[in-house]
């Protein structure tokens, strides 16, 4: 009898043995079991070359996943806008020059803005140390004057055009680099290449961004001649912006939160950051050789990058009221509705 319950207690212990693996099993393979972990959320990062991929530096160093499954991507600047775009954009977070921001996702439907990174690393180079333009000479600079500008056409064209109709400064834009100036009294903009910015260039003043400018400066004869931002005024404008998708933003507005803060931080980590570091972050990233140099990375010329974040909320009427004087300087409407100016509050 003694045997006959020994046995039947071994045969109990290992039936309950094997009902206890099969639940477990089950639990861990993602059945029904109510708290199955999830798998963290994958989220594509995107950023153009330049100031706008410094503004992530320290996120992409240290990897940053935020509880999700994140990768970093640095790609030209010409290619940006085609990773928030189509009927699957490849972006969850993208940072874009505000007008494009504005004219592909203005309308909030898709995509909203965080806040602004950047806000205005522009400047005039000029072939002589003597040339130093302020907003009381700046037409006597201008007037007569071949400018080469890069993205004469784009975001850095529109913010030259800007600040020169503010000046009252007459501008007229030209193709043909061998045709002469027509008058004295004005400024002949051409497009050009950022290859094109040297001191060997046909051009009296020439328009470039931080930390390229520094790269040009430091190698060649060109100085800095001017600032844009200051000419312009205002403490700059905003000019690289950060947007998510609103998928994103409503169903992981933790995951949100944690990245604004990140991307505040990086802000003062730039400052003081080692210039390799900050180059291997960014070289990493892209895959390709940066437009700046580690040398370029120097805390002048992060400082001349202006990398700040200021949230959407609170830049929401500057941009507003910087892209209706640059949409006048470009010929076609830039704007942005109220659902494109993301809120903690009224997320997505």
């Amino acid at each position: 009898m003694k045997k006959f319950l020994a046995a039947a207690l071994s045969a109990l212990i290992l039936l309950v043995g094997a009902l206890f693996f099969v639940a477990c099993a089950d639990s861990g393979n993602g059945g029904d079991d109510n708290n199955s972990p999830e798998p963290p959320v994958a989220v594509d990062v995107y950023a153009p070359d330049g100031a706008p991929a410094l503004a992530l530096a320290q996120l992409m160093s240290e990897d940053m996943q935020f509880g999700g499954d994140v990768s970093y991507h640095v790609v030209d600047a010409s290619t940006i806008q085609t990773f928030v775009t189509g009927n699957d954009p490849q972006a969850e977070l993208a940072i874009l020059p505000v007008n494009l921001a504005a004219k592909l996702l203005g309308t909030g439907e898709n995509y909203q803005m965080l806040g602004a990174v950047t806000h205005g690393n522009l400047y005039i180079l000029s072939k002589t140390a003597d040339v130093h333009i302020t907003s009381d000479n700046i037409q006597e600079a201008f007037a007569g004057k071949k400018v080469g500008c890069i993205q004469r056409d784009n975001f850095v064209g529109y913010v030259l055009r800007t600040v020169l109709a503010n000046a009252g400064v007459k501008f007229e834009d030209r193709e043909n680099k061998e045709e002469e100036n027509a008058t004295t009294d004005t400024a002949y903009l051409y497009d050009v290449a950022g290859t094109e910015i040297t001191p060997a260039a046909d051009f009296d003043l020439m328009v470039a961004a931080e930390p390229v400018v520094n790269k040009k400066t430091s190698a060649t004869s060109l100085k800095v001649a001017g600032n844009l931002q200051e000419l312009y005024g205002e403490n700059g404008y905003p000019q690289a912006v950060l947007v998510a998708e609103k998928s994103l933003i409503k169903n992981d507005p933790a995951f949100i939160a944690d990245f604004i803060e990140a991307v505040e931080a990086n802000a003062e980590w730039v400052k003081t950051a080692d210039a390799q570091v900050m180059f291997d972050a960014v070289q990493q990233h892209y895959g390709a050789t940066p437009t700046f140099a580690v040398t370029d990375l120097t805390a002048e010329v992060i400082s001349r990058c202006a990398i700040r974040f200021e949230s959407a909320q609170s830049v929401k009427q500057r941009v507003i009221d910087f892209l209706a004087e640059i949409s006048e300087a470009a010929g076609q409407t830039f704007s942005a509705s109220d659902a494109f100016f993301y809120s903690p509050e009224n997320a997505a």
